[in-house]
């Protein structure tokens, strides 16, 4: 009988600890559920980092940026790369041609050539050139975005 009592006990027990875990899950989630924070701030006048709006153009493979400036009307890369100048032309002119880009000025001088692309107010232009003591090719993307 002593026996019987006590696992009656226990149970009892049992079933209340789960009763009150129970209660007190609902409670945390119904809680949870229905919380509002009350804004300090207003979000516009939180500020974090910001995105650059730059144009997207595709650097040929293998090449290294040598430098990134940006300017008041967009940015201008200098890039390094181990193919020809008339090779990086046929790239720059694929790559433009492909997004309908239209040439606006293109000319050829002493192993140098340079193209202005333009479409919709934005314009880039490409400059190729060979350097006489260097191995590589210089590129120069000059880009100009609409505003």
């Amino acid at each position: 009988m002593n026996v019987l009592k006590q696992i009656h006990n226990s149970r009892i027990t049992y079933m209340s600890a789960s009763a009150v875990a129970l209660a007190l899950f609902i409670v945390s989630y119904v809680t949870f559920t229905f919380y509002r924070p009350k804004a300090v701030i207003k979000l516009s006048d939180v500020q974090g980092f910001t995105s650059e709006n730059t144009l997207a153009i595709a650097y040929p493979s293998g090449s290294k940026e040598i430098s990134v400036d940006k300017t008041s009307y967009g940015r201008k890369v200098t890039l390094e790369a181990s193919r020809t100048v008339s090779e990086l032309y046929n790239y720059y002119k694929n790559i433009f041609d492909a997004k309908g880009w239209e040439v606006e000025y293109s000319d050829t001088a002493d192993g140098m050539m340079i193209t202005k692309y333009k479409d919709r107010g934005n314009f880039v232009t490409v400059t190729v050139s060979k350097q006489p003591n260097l191995n590589n090719t210089i590129v120069i993307l000059d880009e100009v975005r609409a505003e």
